[in-house]
C-alpha cells in the first residue's frame, strides 16, 4: 500500500515519496541514460524522470530523500542531478557524492522557482476556470438577470441585476456559465455539470431578491443567466502528490475540457472517475486504444488488435464521480472515448 505524506499548503507542485517500489535497474533505468543531468529553467519533473527512467512516475522510487532537510524534494535551475547507485540500486541526488551537505544555502526565489510537475501554464489554462458540479445546484445559484441599461449585450464595465440570495459577507462573486452535462450515459445517478468561469463582477448595492453590480472582468460577453459563486470558493491550489494510480481502477476520457477538437500534450480532459473510485490529483494513468478488429488483407478474415497505449495523463482535480486530468505525453491521436488503465 502507498504512504502518503500530508505537507503544508504553501509548497506547491512537488514530489513526494509516496512509495517504494524496487524494480531492477535494467527494467527501471532508460537505454541511453545519463550518469548525471543538469537542470533548466523550463524543464518539469516529468520531463526530468524521463532522462533517466523509462515510466517517469517511478521517479520518486529513486529519488534519493534526506530527512534532515525541511523539503528534500525541491528542484531548482542549475541543480545538477546525479544517477548513483547504493547496493546495486540506483537513485537520484543533488549531490555527487549521495551525502547532502548542511551548510547554509540561500535561493534567489525571485529568479528561481522550484521545478514543477508540469507547467503552471498548462494547470492554469483549465483548473482555475472549470468545475464540475450537481447540476441541481445550478438552479440555486444567484444569477444575472439583466443588463442595468436593459441592453441585451452585457461585457465588462457594465452594471447588472442580480437575482438570488447574496452572501452578505462576500462582495465579489465569479461569473460561471453551465457547459456540458454528464450523467446516465456516463454511468453517473445524478446528472453533473460541468461550469466554465467567465468573468468576475463586485457587487453594487445589496438588496434582498435584486441586487446591482458591476463586471470587472469578463471573457467575451456575459449572458443573462449566467450564474454566481463565491470568488474564494472556487480558488483552487491543486497539490501533486505523484504515484501510479490504483491497480485495477479502469475509466474513460469523457471528452476535452473547452470543447478542443484534438487533444495533444498539455491538454486537460474529463475522465468518469472520482473520489468514489479512490482518485487523488497525481494519479497517474496509461491511455489507450480500446480492442480493434481489421480485415486480414490475405485471409479476409477479421483479426482483432488489443489494446494499444497512446500516452500518459496525470489526475489534477477531483469531485465526487468525475475528475479533470492533464495529458502529460502522447504519443499518437489521442480522442473521447480512450481508455485509462493502471501503469505499470
Amino acid at each position: 500500500m502507498y504512504r502518503f505524506l500530508k505537507i503544508k499548503k504553501s509548497i506547491t507542485f512537488i514530489f513526494l515519496m509516496v512509495f517504494a517500489t524496487v524494480v531492477s535497474a535494467q527494467n527501471l533505468l532508460k537505454e541511453d541514460f545519463p550518469d548525471q543531468y543538469k537542470v533548466k529553467k523550463g524543464d518539469t519533473l516529468w520531463d526530468i524522470a524521463g532522462v533517466f527512467l523509462n515510466s517517469p512516475w517511478l521517479w520518486p522510487s529513486i529519488w534519493e530523500q534526506n530527512h534532515q532537510i525541511k523539503n528534500p524534494h525541491l528542484i531548482y535551475p542549475n541543480d545538477t542531478i546525479y544517477l548513483l547507485y547504493k547496493n546495486g540500486q540506483p537513485y537520484l541526488s543533488t549531490t555527487k557524492d549521495g551525502v547532502l551537505k548542511l551548510s547554509p544555502k540561500i535561493r534567489l526565489t525571485d529568479r528561481f522557482s522550484p521545478i514543477t510537475a508540469i507547467p503552471r501554464e498548462a494547470i492554469q489554462a483549465f483548473i482555475e476556470n472549470n468545475r464540475i458540479v450537481e447540476a441541481g445546484r445550478i438552479n440555486k445559484m444567484p444569477y444575472i438577470l439583466a443588463n442595468a441599461g436593459l441592453r441585451e449585450l452585457i461585457s465588462s464595465g457594465d452594471e447588472v441585476f442580480i437575482k438570488g440570495v447574496l452572501d452578505p459577507d462576500f462582495n465579489e462573486y465569479h461569473i460561471y456559465r453551465a457547459g456540458n452535462d454528464y450523467g446516465t450515459d456516463e454511468g453517473l445517478e445524478v446528472k453533473n455539470t460541468e461550469i466554465v468561469k467567465v468573468g468576475t463582477l463586485v457587487i453594487i448595492e445589496m438588496q434582498d431578491g435584486i441586487s446591482k453590480a458591476k463586471i470587472i472582468r469578463a471573457k467575451g460577453l456575459i449572458k443573462k443567466g449566467d450564474f454566481l459563486v463565491r470568488s474564494q470558493e472556487l480558488n483552487l491550489k491543486p497539490f501533486y502528490y505523484l504515484a501510479a494510480a490504483p491497480e485495477g481502477v479502469t475509466g474513460k476520457i469523457l471528452s476535452p475540457v473547452n470543447d478542443a477538437l484534438n487533444i495533444s500534450r498539455y491538454d486537460g480532459v474529463v475522465l468518469n472517475l472520482g473520489e468514489a473510485d479512490g482518485l487523488y490529483p497525481g494519479h497517474v494513468f496509461n491511455i489507450a486504444k480500446a480492442p480493434r478488429q481489421v480485415k486480414d488483407p490475405r485471409t479476409s478474415k477479421l483479426v482483432t488488435i488489443g489494446s494499444q497505449v497512446v500516452g500518459e495523463l496525470m489526475v489534477v482535480s477531483v469531485f465526487k464521480n468525475l475528475s479533470y486530468g492533464i495529458v502529460l505525453n502522447a504519443k499518437d491521436l489521442i480522442s473521447a472515448g480512450d481508455y485509462l488503465q493502471s501503469v505499470k
